[in-house]
């Protein structure tokens, strides 16, 4: 590899360009790496800084707004520092700081806590106060560390871990997140490949008119059919997917997967031409992609009815991507598309968007469906669900329904539909096509 090609290459996936000051970090972070392998005491650190929903901030002032807030964002973290500290700008929100020579740890964690402290003053552009806040990831030198990519990587993983934290949180690399990193990195490997070799499933689990106890539609669910396994279940997997992208290609297939399943299913069997199909977006596919063309494409690719197809997105995701996907959300309700809200009541007491946006059924979470009859605050939120519901003119559906007391308890309130492991589990496609023509024999 020749030296302009080595100087030149990126750290982890972050946009290096040949800018002087980047390639000085790179080179200055390598001689601290290179200089601890001799010197076991000798401590230097990265702090990997990004900004906490960034994105509403670009959306609502524009561009050239943002990009003078990112300036004074860049001139507190530099007050902060230590005038031989670097600090470089990587992605949009996301900086990256190299001190060198630190006496001690309670040295970098003083910089953190000096950049939250900068960072709680409002910054003030185009006639608006803005707040912002950080999370921030810290690995230390030289813990072994042979390459900069390695360093700038667990940082980025550390700042990840902080953000499951909260807004303003910390965290620094440990042996612990090591092993980790080690372990989604192997995962992410992985996966990568699921994709390529179609290991990809999804299973169905029966949504029920309560009444009647019929198949009212299905939740589409992704699974992993991994050959030294078997099948995997989404907890494991979707996390690291969210974390390193790969969140948009899996919810891609999905999509291209239910709409072929769903119109393999109108062709076969008449009864679901009233029957709903519904398929969950993560937030990161929502914030990324054009997802309501994406949607619109596969609807006219398999020639399905649009109003046969639901999706899934929960509260918190709804409004922390507010402005960004209404436009999207009312041009998808116009073709028949219908929105549901997931974990419904567990996420923010606001109500006012379900007036703003066309939402078409409430999915009461099912942590309040566990607790129904014998605790009375679920009981009433409950209650109160599919009364909110009855009033908006909005449907309502009972999540994790288990027992024959809170199917009781939901038809003597006005539920009119649920699912859960009393009905059935999620089952395959092959079970659902012998239920149905079992029916029509």
């Amino acid at each position: 590899m020749a030296k302009e090609d080595q100087d030149t290459e990126p750290l982890v996936s972050s946009p290096w360009t040949r800018s002087p000051g980047r390639v000085r970090f790179r080179s200055l972070l390598q001689q601290s790496i290179d200089r601890g392998a001799q010197r076991p005491n000798y401590l230097f650190a990265i702090l990997y800084v990004d900004l906490d929903r960034f994105t509403r901030v670009d959306d609502s002032l524009g561009r050239e707004s943002a990009d003078q807030i990112l300036l004074e964002v860049a001139r507190r973290l530099r007050g902060c520092l230590r005038p031989q500290d670097i600090i470089i700008r990587l992605r949009e929100d996301e900086y990256l700081i190299f001190l060198d020579e630190i006496q001690q740890l309670s040295n970098i964690l003083d910089v953190v806590e000096r950049m939250k402290i900068a960072m709680r003053t409002s910054f003030r552009e185009s006639r608006q106060e803005v707040f912002l806040s950080a999370c921030v990831g810290v690995a230390v030198g030289p813990a072994g560390y042979t390459k900069a990519d390695e360093m700038v990587r667990d940082a980025e993983a550390a700042m990840h871990r902080s953000k499951k934290k909260g807004p303003a949180s910390h965290e620094v690399f440990d042996s612990r997140m090591h092993e980790e990193s080690k372990r989604l990195l192997k995962l992410e490997t992985e996966f990568q490949g699921a994709i390529k070799r179609q290991e990809l499933r999804l299973q169905y689990e029966p949504i029920m008119a309560l009444e009647s106890e019929r198949v009212a539609g299905f939740e589409a669910l992704i699974r992993w059919q991994k050959p030294e396994r078997g099948l995997v279940y989404p907890g494991e997997f979707i996390p690291m997917a969210e974390q390193t992208g790969l969140i948009i290609p899996m919810t891609q297939w999905v999509i291209h997967e239910a709409c072929r399943q769903l119109k393999q299913w109108q062709d076969r069997f008449a009864e679901f031409s009233s029957i709903w199909l519904s398929v969950n977006l993560s937030p990161i596919y929502i914030e990324k992609c054009d997802f309501a063309a994406e949607l619109s494409a596969q609807i006219a690719k398999h020639g399905i009815n649009a109003s046969n197809l639901a999706l899934e997105i929960t509260e918190s995701q709804l409004l922390e991507n507010a402005d960004n996907i209404l436009e999207g959300l009312n041009t998808l309700h116009d073709t028949g598309i219908k929105l549901w809200i997931d974990d419904f009541g567990a996420g923010y007491s606001s109500l006012a968007y379900l007036v703003k946006f066309p939402i078409h059924s409430l999915k009461i979470d099912r942590s309040f469906i566990s607790k129904l009859v014998h605790d009375d605050k679920s009981t009433a939120i409950a209650n109160a669900i599919v009364s909110l519901g009855k009033t908006l003119g909005v449907s309502v559906i009972a999540e994790g329904v288990e027992t024959a007391e809170q199917l009781d308890y939901l038809r003597k309130i006005g539920c009119p539909y649920g699912q859960g492991y009393y009905f059935a589990a999620s089952i395959n496609p092959e079970t659902i096509d012998s239920l149905f023509a079992s029916r029509q024999s």
